[in-house]
C-alpha cells in the first residue's frame, strides 16, 4: 500500500476522524487504523477499513502499517505521552508525510509540533471554547457544532480556485471563503496578499451540505 491514511486509535476521536475524511472522499481501502485493543480493531474492520493490533509506539507495528509509506497518519490516541511517541516515531519512518496529532492538554500542544506534527488539535479546549460560546450565545453554538458535524448542514470545504473564480477578489466569489492557501500559508480572506486569486491557490469555504462539487478529493 502507498499513500494511504494511517489512523492511530480508533476510539471516539479517531473513528470521528476517519468517519470525517471518508465522508469527504477518502476512500475506506486507503485508511488503515492501528489499536492495542482488540475490540477496536474489530470495530474498524466490519466499518470496513484495514487494521492493525498493537502499540503504535513500537516502529515495527507502524512498520505492519507501512507509515512509511503513508501520506497522511491521524494520531488519537487516549494520552498526550502516548501521542508524542507515536508522532516521533512515525516521523522518523516518514518525513514526508502529513502528521495531524489530537491532545487532551493544550500546554502539550508544542511538543507534539517539536516531535514533528503539522498540525495539533487541542481536543479539550476545542471543547471548553464550545461550551462557553454556547452558553452566551446558544444560536452561535448551534451554527459551531453544525460545522463540526460533517454533513448535517453547513460544511467547511478546501477546494481549488476554479478558472473563472482567477483574478476575483475571495469576498466577490459565489461561496463564503473564510481563508485562502496559497503555497505553504494559510492566509485570512481580507489579507493583503490575496487581493486577487491565483488559480494555485485553494480556498476554505463554508457551503451549505447539498453543493458536493465543491468537496475536495483527498486522494490529489
Amino acid at each position: 500500500m502507498r499513500d494511504h491514511t494511517v489512523v492511530v486509535g480508533f476510539g471516539t476521536k479517531g473513528r470521528a476522524a476517519t468517519q470525517a475524511a471518508c465522508a469527504t472522499g477518502l476512500k475506506k481501502e486507503q485508511v488503515v487504523v492501528i489499536d492495542p485493543s482488540a475490540k477496536a480493531v474489530d470495530a474498524a474492520t466490519a466499518e470496513g477499513y484495514a487494521a492493525v493490533l498493537g502499540d503504535a509506539t513500537r516502529s515495527e507495528i507502524l512498520k505492519r502499517a507501512e507509515v512509511q509509506r503513508a501520506k497522511r497518519i491521524i494520531i488519537a490516541t487516549q494520552r498526550d505521552d502516548t501521542a508524542v511517541l507515536v508522532v516521533l516515531t512515525a516521523r522518523q519512518l516518514n518525513r514526508g508525510a502529513t502528521i495531524v496529532a489530537a491532545v487532551r492538554e493544550e500546554e502539550n500542544a508544542p511538543l507534539l509540533k517539536q516531535s514533528g506534527a503539522d498540525e495539533v488539535i487541542t481536543s479539550a479546549g476545542a471543547a471548553g471554547r464550545l461550551l462557553g460560546l454556547s452558553v452566551l450565545s446558544p444560536a452561535a453554538g448551534l451554527v459551531m457544532e453544525d460545522l463540526i458535524r460533517r454533513g448535517s448542514g453547513l460544511d467547511v470545504v478546501d477546494r481549488p480556485v476554479t478558472r473563472a473564480e482567477v483574478g476575483r477578489s475571495p469576498r466577490d466569489i459565489e461561496d463564503l471563503v473564510i481563508s485562502v492557501v496559497r503555497g505553504h500559508r494559510v492566509l485570512h480572506y481580507d489579507d493583503p496578499a490575496v487581493r486577487t486569486l491565483e488559480l494555485t491557490d485553494r480556498v476554505i469555504t463554508v457551503v451549505p451540505r447539498a453543493a458536493p462539487e465543491n468537496r475536495r478529493d483527498p486522494q490529489r
